[in-house]
């Protein structure tokens, strides 16, 4: 009895401890999917700290028993970003992971669709995860900077809230559009100009399609290259709310070389107008008053400047500009975000608040931004959503000259702004303060969508995409402030309004069918219509009565003016596309596009636009999977059409004009033929509205080779291309003969040619627990050529530059476009018999001028005088190459990035080049420098390569360390990272000393605003 006993208490013992272990473990379940909903079978799922794991079905289903203390799971799969997710109270999971960046299973957005990487048959590159929060950016076009090959991201300057130049593969016309086509959320906003109005904070990628496969399904759109911008979206059995925050101050990288010594200053204004033919009596700094504009002003004589006049005091003024105009300025980025999902809906809100101040005072920028993305199923075959945006922008100051003399005060003895007559308008604290410029811009943009799944193979999705914005620019000069207030009867302002308004309807089909194994096919088949109307309208007004409420009550204005502006244009379309796969190893790509547009005359509304692509996925074949050496190897080529319709409407018709002239008492208004517009480079107006009923579209024909290779599981990936590009019948303004009572008209002619190579390269050469390192880069080659241009072999275009009293720059056929065009020169001259040799007469023979150089006359030889048949091609804005290389390490929760970025052999023309520095070795008989011409404040500078600089530099572009906090050290929140970070650290260049080298598209360096160097704290946080 008692053995049964014992044994009765035994069994009873092990049954409670089996029944305590079995309540303390939870059974949970889940569905793990990839970015796009499908299941994922074969997906890890381990509960982390423990050896319990389990496998994720053909469903993507899975089920396990929680242990005790079990609290957080992983979950991993072989080209999907690893997940972690927090069990707490729930027991079942839908777990969606991400693409790894360049994984062949990442999904890439094209025109009207996705397809995984290692399906792409164009030339499309992308940026995403990781590669976007790398470093942090306050616009998307610092994303974008040095991130893609054959991208090239110029930015003339740093003013708050200003735009880049973006190129994608080159420039594809000469007076038409040459921005790319951008995408956000599948609906085409315009030129790449829009990028303001995104949030970099709300991107979940960045697609650029370069070649005419990728982009010839927009059409006329996509000439230029396409952006394509994908948000981000609430991901499913997640709901995160995420703030982020940026603290910039910033500083001036390069300062202004301007004279830092009134008496360097004075010396040389004096030895200069000597020089220049003035007697010693005439010279400015001898202690006497001179007459300046309408006033008579005194310039201290260099002996008083020093102090050393027993006479007088020493000269009390030495006024520091860089010290008054610039400043340290501090900028402020704020994101919140709440985003999650469910498996009926998705959702996305966030908002952005941006305050950038300006190097220059007085110079600020603001922008607000929110956006909400929403996607609801329906029922089991119908999604609908919609994407909203809306942004406001505020931009106020104005670039500010720092080339003042030192001897001049800011303030008078009232304090009121020193001038030295009515007609000084240099007083950049007097223009801070007294002028007002500023644009505001309201945008709100959306799309509404739906989706029907019709069979399991057949889509239908149709969408509206609208577009409204409104920019209003305040301008108010007081009363002889300026020359223009001057020219305007003493004061001057206005009004510039602009409304945007854009209405866009896409419809389409998509079908996707297997036959076999072996057969994939995918059929895009649809219709877009498009519907634009631009109003513009300015009001001036002159002369006010007062200052009292500037431009406000324009009705006090002695004079108004009024202008108005309205362009209605129409964009319809047919497109489709078919992608067909064999054997998972051979994809072909056939795409059309078919675009009517009425900016184009009867009979040219309409082009086609088809391009086909093949891509062979080598590494799909035994033999090279024999190899054991490639992860990936395909082959790509692609050629087709693309178009370009980028000019104003209405430019088929012949237009009547009205314009206002002054009789002598009262201005009249005549109408006639014609639109009396801008002044040429001459003065004169421009006369323009002569229509071309023959215009037609711009077409550029492209081919693509490439190649991209994969080793080691991908964690060593090349891409590289070749790709010629030809653009014909250019859309351009050709000048015609005065006779016929025009200026210019538009046509169609001649040919541009882009060809170049384009390499990627990205390594993961670490990947440990505790230790990752990854390394990339890219290379970009582009040789562009103007192949011809009708009737002309060249065009000078641009300004006449007061300097040197010419137009520098050139289309000229068989070179690149913006060459420049002058005088060559050969160093300076030593002697007089050398000058004269030179075939230069009177003052410009003399030692110390520039030596410019006899190359040509009547007869196409040296003439022995140096004139007008002299010019020539003398420079290249048109870089040779662009490259960078970017790095990032991770060692546990500390993460560093780098990111180098530069352009090589490209000229800038550097009007900036006699520096005050430079001007301090001047050619003197005692320093007969062969650099610097002598001081000479008479001589009339020829346009030559004196002015050409090389441009080239290497830009220390980014820095960035932060700190990642262990998930669970806090309470609620799911991540925390704090990083430091640099932008502009440091350039290496040769260029001229207090500039940044990087200047606009034309390579010309009129003293741009300052680029800053910024150093940010940041915080992102999810809970």
């Amino acid at each position: 009895m008692k053995r049964f006993i014992a044994c009765c208490n035994t069994f009873l013992l092990v049954f409670l401890c089996s029944f305590v272990a079995v309540a303390q473990q939870k059974k949970i379940s889940g569905k793990v999917l990839d970015n796009q909903s499908n299941p994922l079978p074969g997906a890890t799922i381990l509960v982390k700290n423990t050896q319990v794991a389990t496998i994720s079905d053909e469903n993507g289903n899975f089920s396990l028993n929680l242990p005790a203390g079990g609290k957080t799971l992983v979950i991993t799969y072989i080209g999907m970003e690893t997940q972690e997710v927090e069990v707490g109270a729930k027991t079942s999971f839908n777990i969606q992971l991400q693409a790894k960046a360049g994984s062949l299973n990442d999904v890439v957005v094209v025109g009207y669709g996705s397809v995984k990487k290692s399906d792409l048959t164009g030339a499309v590159a992308t940026l995403k995860g990781s590669e976007l929060n790398k470093t942090p950016a306050a616009s998307v076009d610092q994303l974008l900077q040095g991130k893609i090959a054959g991208v090239q991201v110029t930015t003339g300057g740093g003013a708050p809230g200003a735009g880049a130049t973006i190129r994608i593969r080159g420039a594809s016309s000469l007076n038409g559009s040459k921005d790319p086509l951008l995408v956000v959320d599948g609906y085409p906003w315009g030129g790449a100009g829009n990028l303001k109005q995104i949030n970099p904070d709300d991107i979940e990628s960045i697609e650029v399609l370069k070649d005419a496969s990728a982009a010839a399904i927009y059409g006329s759109r996509g000439a230029n290259g396409v952006i394509v911008i994908t948000t981000r979206k609430g991901k499913l059995d997640q709901h995160r709310i995420l703030f982020s925050t940026l603290q910039t101050k910033s500083f001036l990288a390069n300062k202004p070389d301007v004279w830092r010594d009134p008496i360097e200053e004075a010396t040389y204004a004096n030895e200069a107008a000597i020089t220049g033919g003035a007697i010693a009596t005439d010279v400015p700094y001898i202690g006497i008053f001179r007459p300046v504009g309408n006033g008579m002003v005194y310039f201290p004589s260099i002996a008083e400047l020093r102090g050393l006049d027993p006479n007088k005091p020493q000269w009390p003024y030495d006024t520091d500009w860089v010290d008054l105009v610039y400043r340290s300025p501090y900028s402020q980025n704020y994101t919140l975000t709440a985003d999650g999902g469910s498996e009926k809906t998705r959702y996305a809100i966030s908002g952005n608040y941006y305050k950038e101040q300006g190097m220059v005072i007085k110079n600020d920028y603001e922008k607000y931004t929110s956006r909400l993305n929403l996607d609801q199923k329906l029922t089991e075959n119908i999604t609908a959503g919609a994407n909203v945006i809306l942004a406001y922008t505020k931009a106020k100051g104005q670039q500010l000259g720092v080339g003042r003399s030192r001897i001049f005060p800011a303030y008078d003895s009232t304090g009121n702004f020193f001038r030295t007559s009515n007609t000084d308008f240099g007083n950049p604290i007097a223009l801070a303060n007294q002028l007002l410029n500023q644009t505001k811009t309201t945008d709100v943009l959306g799309n509404v969508y739906v989706n029907a799944k019709i069979t399991d193979w057949l889509e239908f999705r149709t969408s509206l995409n609208s577009k409204f914005g409104n920019s209003v620019q305040d301008q108010y000069d007081p009363k002889n402030s300026t020359q223009r207030a001057l020219d305007n009867k003493g004061s001057y302002g206005s009004i510039a309004n602009g409304n945007y308004f854009d209405l866009l309807t896409e419809n389409y089909f998509t079908a996707n069918k297997n036959f076999g194994e072996d057969h994939q096919l995918t059929l895009v088949a649809g219709y877009s219509f498009q519907k634009t109307i631009n109003r513009f309208s300015t009001l001036t007004g002159q002369n006010f009565v007062n200052d009292v409420l500037t431009n406000e009550n324009l009705s006090t204005a002695g004079t108004m003016l009024i202008s108005n502006d309205l362009q209605r244009f129409n964009l319809s379309s047919w497109y489709g596309r078919a992608n067909y796969v064999f054997k998972d190893r051979y994809l072909l790509t056939v795409t059309g596009r078919a675009d009517g547009s009425t900016k184009f005359g009867a009979n040219n509304k309409w082009a086609f636009f088809p391009s086909a692509a093949f891509a062979w996925k080598a590494g799909e074949e035994q033999f090279i999977k024999d190899m054991g050496l490639f992860s990936e190897l395909k082959f790509r080529a692609s050629y087709g059409l693309t178009g370009n319709q980028g000019i104003s409407p209405y430019q088929t018709l012949d237009r009547y004009g009205s314009y206002k002239y002054f009789t002598g008492s009262v201005f009249e208004t005549g109408f006639g033929p014609g639109l009396a517009g801008a002044n040429d480079e001459q003065g004169r107006t421009i006369v323009s509205g002569l229509g071309n009923n023959s215009l037609k579209w711009e077409t550029t024909r492209s081919l693509d080779l490439g190649v991209d290779v994969g080793f080691f599981d991908q964690r060593l990936t090349v891409t590289a291309d070749y790709y010629v590009k030809r653009t014909n019948d250019l859309l351009r303004l050709k000048t015609i003969a005065p006779s016929a009572g025009y200026d210019r008209q538009w046509i169609n002619d001649g040919e541009i040619e882009n060809r170049g190579v384009e390499l990627g390269l990205n390594a993961s050469i670490i990947e440990g627990a505790d230790f990752n390192w990854s390394v990339g880069g890219m290379f970009t080659l582009n040789r562009n050529k103007v192949l011809a241009m009708g009737e002309s072999d060249q065009v000078l275009i641009g300004s006449i530059y007061e300097s040197v009293r010419q137009q520098i720059s050139t289309y000229t056929v068989g070179q690149p476009m913006y060459v420049f065009y002058g005088y060559k020169s050969d160093g300076i001259i030593q002697t007089l018999d050398e000058g004269i040799a030179a075939g230069l007469t009177g003052v410009d023979a003399q030692p110390g001028e520039i030596k410019y150089v006899d190359i040509s006359g009547p007869d196409g030889k040296p003439d022995g005088q140096i004139d007008s048949y002299d010019r020539t091609i003398i420079g290249n804005p048109n870089p040779d190459f662009i490259y960078s290389f970017n790095t990032s390490l991770r060692y546990k929760q500390f993460d560093l990035s780098m990111q180098l970025y530069g352009v090589q052999g490209n000229d800038v023309w550097d009007f900036q080049k006699m520096t005050p520095s430079r001007q301090l070795q001047r050619w003197t008989p005692d320093n007969p420098s062969n650099e610097y011409p002598r001081a000479n404040a008479t001589r009339g500078y020829r346009a030559s390569d004196f002015y050409i600089t090389d441009g080239s530099f290497l830009r220390l572009q980014n820095l960035t360390v932060g700190y990642n906090l262990l998930p669970g050290k806090i309470n609620k929140v799911q991540s925390l990272r704090v990083f430091v970070s640099g932008n502009n650290l440091y350039t290496f260049t040769k260029f001229n000393k207090g500039f940044d080298p990087e200047v606009g598209e034309n390579g010309i360096n009129g003293g741009a605003y300052p680029r800053p160097r910024a150093v940010s704290l940041g915080v992102n946080v999810i809970f």
